[in-house]
Formats: C-alpha cells, sequence, structure tokens
C-alpha cells in the first residue's frame, strides 16, 4: 500500500534522507523492532517519519518560546496577558525547551516499536499455554502440522497468537516455503521469546522425525509450570500490596487528621476548616486509590 497522511507527507520531505542513512546501517535495531511489533509501516518511512515529526517539535518549542516570552497564560480572565517583567530572564528560563521537546520526541518514536513488541510479547505468552494444549490435542488425533496451524490461525480465542500463525500460513501459501522454512523464517520476527523457542522445536522436531504429539505434550507443561508461576508471583504481589495499602490508605489518613487538627488547634492562622480538613484527606485517598487500582491492573495477567 502507498504512503497516506502523514507518512506521505514524511516520504516527501525525509525519505531521501532516511534511505541514505539506512543504507549506512543507522537505525538498525530500530527495523528489527518495527518486525517484532507488527507495525505496517516500512522502514524507511518510519525513519522518516521520526526526522518530520522531530522537525515540527523543533518549530512549536521554538515558537512557544518566542510566545511565552511575550505573554503570559493564566487560568482566570484574561487567558492572554502581556509579559511586562525581563525579557532576557524569560528567554534564560525557557532556553531549555528548543533542546529538551525535540530529543524526548526523537526517543520516544524510536522507542515506541520495542514497547509494542514488549506488549505484544506479553499478550501472546499469556495466550500460549492454553493454545498449545489445543494444539497438542489436535496433534493426537493424527492431523497434518500444517493444518494444525490453520485451526489456530482460524481460532478467535487467540487473537494475538493467530496473528504470528498467519505469518507462517502466508509464508506457505503466499511465498511457497515449506513448513520447517517458514517456521524458521517467522521465529526470528516475532515478539514472543517463547513462540520462537516452540517454532523452532516445531522445526526440529518436524525435520528429525520426532512425535510432535510429544513434543506438544511436554512443552504444555513447562508453559503451564511457567503460567502457574506467574500468577504465583502476581498473587504475591498483590497480597504484598494489600498490606501496604492498609498501612497507607487506613492508617495514614487518621494519623494525618489527627496532626492537621492539631496544627488548626495550636496555629489559628493555618484556616484549616473541618470541610477543607475532609477535602484534603478524601483527595489524598482517591489519588492513593487510584494508584493502587492502575498498579494492580498493569500487573495483573489478562488470564
Amino acid at each position: 500500500r502507498a504512503a497516506r497522511g502523514y507518512l506521505k507527507y514524511a516520504n516527501r520531505f525525509f525519505l531521501k534522507t532516511s534511505q541514505d542513512l539506512t543504507k549506512k546501517g543507522y537505525f538498525a535495531p530500530l527495523s528489527k523492532e518495527l518486525k517484532k511489533a507488527n507495525i505496517d509501516v516500512l522502514f524507511e518511512t518510519y525513519v522518516a517519519m521520526i526526522f518530520l515529526t522531530t522537525t515540527i517539535s523543533i518549530i512549536a518549542a521554538l515558537f512557544a518560546v518566542v510566545f511565552l516570552t511575550f505573554f503570559n497564560l493564566g487560568l482566570t480572565l484574561p487567558i492572554i496577558s502581556l509579559h511586562d517583567g525581563s525579557y532576557l530572564y524569560r528567554i534564560a528560563s525557557l532556553i531549555w525547551l528548543p533542546f529538551v521537546l525535540p530529543i524526548a520526541t526523537f526517543l520516544t518514536l524510536y522507542y515506541y516499536p520495542s514497547t509494542e513488541r514488549k506488549s505484544l510479547a506479553s499478550r501472546i505468552d499469556q495466550e500460549l499455554p492454553f493454545a498449545v494444549i489445543y494444539m497438542s490435542a489436535i496433534s493426537g488425533a493424527g492431523i497434518e502440522p500444517t493444518e494444525i496451524f490453520k485451526i489456530i490461525g482460524a481460532n478467535k480465542e487467540y487473537p494475538f497468537l493467530r496473528r504470528e500463525i498467519r505469518k507462517v500460513l502466508n509464508q506457505i501459501n503466499i511465498y511457497g516455503y515449506d513448513l520447517i522454512t517458514s517456521l524458521n523464517n517467522v521465529s526470528k520476527t516475532t515478539p514472543s521469546t517463547k513462540l520462537a523457542e516452540l517454532f523452532s522445536g516445531i522445526s526440529v522436531t518436524t525435520s528429525s522425525g520426532g512425535s510432535l504429539s510429544e513434543f506438544f505434550e511436554k512443552r504444555a507443561e513447562t508453559l503451564l509450570l511457567s503460567y502457574r508461576l506467574e500468577r504465583e508471583n502476581y498473587t504475591r504481589i498483590a497480597e504484598t500490596f494489600m498490606d501496604i495499602y492498609i498501612s497507607v490508605v487506613i492508617a495514614t489518613p487518621m494519623i494525618l487528621m489527627l496532626l492537621l487538627i492539631v496544627l488548626s488547634i495550636s496555629a489559628p492562622g493555618m484556616g484549616l476548616s473541618p470541610n477543607m480538613l475532609t477535602i484534603i484527606i478524601a483527595s489524598a485517598v482517591a489519588i492513593v486509590n487510584v494508584f493502587f487500582l492502575v498498579f494492580l491492573q498493569i500487573k495483573q495477567p489478562s488470564y
């Protein structure tokens, strides 16, 4: 497919620069990460997009420095007002912006495929034990290995794994490779290390004439053991955070409230009314609860 939208402009301005740099070996790790992250953008085009976005961030940062040098932004009306202080001091306080913003933009886009690859690997690893059990049951019926992949690739219960399985099927049906070559090719670009090991193991077992049923059975036991250990580790983390939660959310607010009450009595000038104390404590408890919920949600396996 031809590049469209933002990618089209990136190619127009920076494709030649991108091609020159990539031919010299620059950004080589990024090429591997793009393939493993299943990002449907050509390597040279993605590098051109990084350059275009970084250039835009430089222009935006310079505009922000000029604007904030002469104007103030406020939360009350008028929102925009003229700056009446020293312009040199204002420029000195904003001089970091044209350097930090482009660097942050460049690094964010450069490491995004790596982050996406890790996320995909985690989701594939969570689906893999159950898929291998399914494959073990299918192979026990004497079904041809290619048909096993077709069945898994058509199964909607494994949305992330099926995409990697379809890579194998595309290698066979479109490019004309045999199953062993297809497995070896896909194992080099799949985001999951465990899935790459599974593909390599199937390839070796098939080429050596071994029993796929026994291979799947043993690999399923290994993956299930790893899955159980992961769940137990999550349970221990949840128990630890439960103890921390009890200490922070139950005990700490009570101590803090007593402290604020004592301070308001001993120093009336603080102006902390009972309603203000309630708002402060409730806000702190809410923020801590949100933090704990987000952390547990991130750490919780999908299955």
